[in-house]
């Protein structure tokens, strides 16, 4: 019975560690993931707190444009190997898990799925 107990335990603390990192990848891409929604409000904080003058606003304004597509392609380098490590840590716990726990975790991650393909395509994005 300690067993079930520590499998359940480590089956809890993986599933948290997997919900916080998608959380942050979540909120990461709800952040920067509309890059013209967060660059409009970027140059906003620095002209509020920078005061720039209009030469200055167009000058970041195009630094900011210019650096987007490094940051699309970070993303997009970065994005498959944070799946796969997602990925590997639900088949890990997976295992540990009772077939009716199996049940309701695939129902997690379907959830998750569907969340994460919903804020995707709500930000127009792949």
């Amino acid at each position: 019975m300690k067993l079930m107990w520590k499998q359940v335990l480590v089956a809890f603390v993986l599933g948290a560690v997997v919900g916080i990192a998608g959380s942050h990848a979540c909120l990461w891409n709800r952040h920067h993931g509309d890059h013209k929604n967060f660059q409009e409000r970027l140059l906003k904080r620095f002209n509020e707190r920078l005061h720039l003058s209009l030469y200055q606003q167009q000058k970041v304004a195009a630094v900011l444009e210019q650096k987007k597509s490094k940051i699309d392609a970070m993303r997009a380098e970065v994005r498959p190997k944070f799946e796969e490590i997602r990925n590997a840590t639900s088949a890990e716990i997976r295992q540990m898990l009772m077939p009716e726990q199996q049940k309701e975790f695939d129902r997690m991650n379907a959830e998750f799925e569907e969340r994460i393909k919903n804020h995707r395509e709500h930000l127009g994005g792949d």
